[in-house]
């Protein structure tokens, strides 16, 4: 088995959830709807790499995106905590 593979860590975690069928549950349920930044595919990714890596609060993780391979897995350059409380709601 080949050591260097193309996708990150963080892409194989998500990998097994069926982007078609989300989307699909997205578009139903209109979870989308007037997002203007956070949408639900780059919110999923935040949300379990909270779960990965023991996220105390969303302050914290909005402090993560920061993060260079954050951002390129999520498509965010910054997001403030209080629009990821807003999004839970």
């Amino acid at each position: 088995m080949d050591k260097f593979t193309r996708k990150t860590s963080f892409e194989q975690w998500f990998s097994p959830i069926s982007i078609s069928l989300f989307e699909e549950q997205v578009k139903i349920h209109q979870l989308d709807y007037y997002t203007k930044k956070l949408h639900m595919a780059s919110f999923m990714r935040l949300l379990l790499y909270a779960q990965l890596h023991e996220t105390e609060s969303l302050r914290a993780l909005s402090d993560c995106v920061f993060f260079e391979e954050l951002q390129n897995a999520t498509n965010l350059d910054s997001i403030s905590f209080s629009q990821l409380g807003r999004r839970l709601n």
